[in-house]
């Protein structure tokens, strides 16, 4: 089992947990509620909606944010996956393009379905539904104690979808 859900195991049971979600509405419901809160409560969650761009960079393993009246925000990232503009999602963990220090995030919620038998979320990729996409989403940075995720055009025709990872510095630098 990778280090990110041997992670996600201890801080469940460290949150009183004695056992972990059991079918997809579950850890996905779990995953909304985490995840709602931590980007609502971030100052750069809060304005993510305003990036005028991003750049990823894939050999670091981080994302930048740029918005046209504050400094540039970079922080570590995970590559979730991507989602073509035909309602095509392919996870981080079976995208060919994605190198393998950008998929350990993926990876951990491929494993995290094996291991508590979640048939949605061990397939490579498909079609989803913008309510699904979200839900992967929630679940990958729940599983990674991701402070965010974002969603960035990427080439023609898609989307990359990233979990973003910041230092305490970072977490209240853009002002409210």
């Amino acid at each position: 089992m990778n280090g990110i859900l041997l992670e996600f195991a201890g801080r469940m049971a460290d949150a009183g947990a004695t056992q972990l979600p059991e079918c997809f509405r579950q850890i996905a419901t779990n995953a909304q509620f985490y995840l709602k809160p931590k980007m609502a409560g971030c100052a750069v969650g809060k304005r993510l909606d305003e990036v005028s761009d991003f750049s990823l960079n894939l050999k670091k393993g981080r994302v930048t944010f740029m918005f046209p009246d504050q400094p540039d925000v970079s922080a570590d990232a995970q590559i979730v996956g991507t989602y073509a503009d035909d309602g095509t999602w392919m996870w981080g963990w079976g995208h060919p393009d994605v190198p393998q220090p950008m998929q350990q995030a993926a990876w951990a919620v491929q494993q995290f379905g094996e291991r508590q038998e979640i048939e949605e979320l061990l397939s490579r990729g498909g079609p989803v539904d913008e309510a699904v996409l979200a839900d992967y989403l929630a679940i990958c940075a729940y599983i990674s104690d991701a402070d965010g995720v974002y969603l960035g055009a990427h080439g023609a025709g898609g989307r990359v979808c990233v979990c973003y990872y910041l230092n305490d510095q970072l977490k209240g630098l853009l002002s409210e």
